[in-house]
């Protein structure tokens, strides 16, 4: 059943189902920082436009509403107009610089709140709780203003969880305003537009859903490399552009590995450029079963390879590093085991100004170990760790 679904929102096409891609879809949790980041910029600059859009359309119903309703209620609804229009301009200009899925959340939940404040304060005041009220065009829109708020579910990609979420909320108020509404209005017909609004705010739901499994797939090919299963250089540079970030706000660790493989030349010209492939694949899969869910490995170029890891300290990758040479990195065509050179260097010890630098300083040290024959690990650390450090790596000698 689980398949079945799976492909009709994917169009059946070739990505296979896996417990991962369903929990995409469940929740937000089992997304990458990279899908996360992009994510939360198509949400909020879609909350953005629509809050543009209705900054400049609700204005525009003052002249219908003159013509059609009296005008003690034409000035009521103007206020309501004005205020529901002074929000949406306030919520365009105040998400400028969001970019993380608590700024996206955020904005998507005031978004639908300055809809659904507006059908509440209208509502009572002009009774138009079913269809015998459409009297003309300001009416119609008024009566059919709930179906454009479940419609807007639509235009966002949402996990499961959120659509749900949202539409828990939605329904709540429409049930709330339902219930407070004069008893006069026909009840056939409050059920029957209750029952399409369940309706619509079901397929914008699922709409909203199959837009994130697209995104999420497209993101997936572009962002990973697919003999590694990797990400991607370009992919992998924003995400440590986001951690650096995020360690440098919150004053948190954050290393970077640099891992080159020794001696990768020899295996292509020797055995050519498959099983160099295989070499490389299998050296990926090594690397990516040490480290934690959180750690991101990305294929820099060639034979080279970035460990992103975040919350780690420089004795904690270190560590991580000891351990992934204890477990090897594979096997060459030939038997024997493949090994790498290792450059280690930490955000907060090496002052880091930027990513670039970090990333370089782990670069340089990857090198001081290539340049002592390789199968060995190099840290770029300040002297006054420096003894720390040596201290450390006789005991876990010892321990060995």
């Amino acid at each position: 059943m689980l398949r079945y679904l799976y492909d009709v929102i994917s169009g059946g096409g070739r990505q296979s189902l896996s417990v991962n891609g369903l929990d995409r879809l469940i929740s937000n949790d089992a997304h990458s920082s990279l899908l996360q980041r992009r994510r939360a910029r198509v949400i909020l600059s879609r909350v953005r436009l629509l809050a543009l859009i209705a900054f400049l359309a609700f204005p525009l119903g003052f002249g219908l509403d003159y013509a059609t309703f009296s005008l003690e209620t034409y000035i009521t609804l103007g206020i309501c107009r004005g205020l529901i229009a002074l929000l949406c301009l306030i919520l365009f200009l105040g998400i400028l610089n969001g970019e993380t899925m608590r700024d996206a959340h955020r904005a998507l939940g005031i978004f639908f709140a300055i809809l659904l404040t507006f059908q509440a304060l209208y509502q009572p005041i002009l009774d138009v709780a079913d269809l015998t009220a459409i009297k003309g065009i300001a009416t119609a829109g008024y009566v059919l203003f709930p179906f454009v708020i479940a419609a807007c579910i639509a235009v966002f990609p949402l996990t499961v969880k959120e659509a749900f979420l949202t539409l828990t909320l939605f329904f709540i108020v429409q049930m709330l305003i339902l219930i407070l509404l004069p008893e006069q209005a026909d009840p056939h017909q409050r059920l029957g537009i209750l029952l399409c609004l369940v309706l619509i705010g079901v397929l914008s739901s699922f709409a909203s859903i199959c837009q994130l499994l697209y995104m999420s797939l497209l993101i997936d090919q572009a962002s990973i490399d697919t003999l590694t299963q990797c990400y991607s250089r370009n992919s992998g540079e924003e995400i440590i552009d986001v951690q650096f970030k995020i360690a440098k706000r919150e004053k948190s660790p954050l290393s970077i590995v640099f891992i080159d493989l020794d001696n990768f030349k020899a295996v292509n010209d020797r055995y050519g450029h498959e099983a160099g492939d295989r070499v490389l694949a299998t050296a990926a899969q090594h690397i990516r079963r040490n480290g934690r869910g959180s750690d991101v490995l990305i294929r820099w170029g060639g034979e080279e390879f970035v460990a992103l890891l975040p919350n780690t300290n420089l004795e904690g990758a270190l560590k991580s590093v000891r351990r992934l040479r204890n477990i090897g990195l594979g096997k060459r065509p030939d038997g024997s085991y493949m090994t790498a050179s290792y450059g280690i260097a930490e955000m907060q010890l090496a002052g880091a100004a930027s990513w670039n630098r970090l990333v370089d300083l782990a670069d340089d040290q990857m090198y001081i170990a290539k340049s002592k024959g390789g199968n060995d690990i190099a840290l770029f650390e300040p002297a006054a760790v420096q003894q720390k450090i040596d201290d450390f790596l006789t005991e876990s000698d010892a321990a060995e």
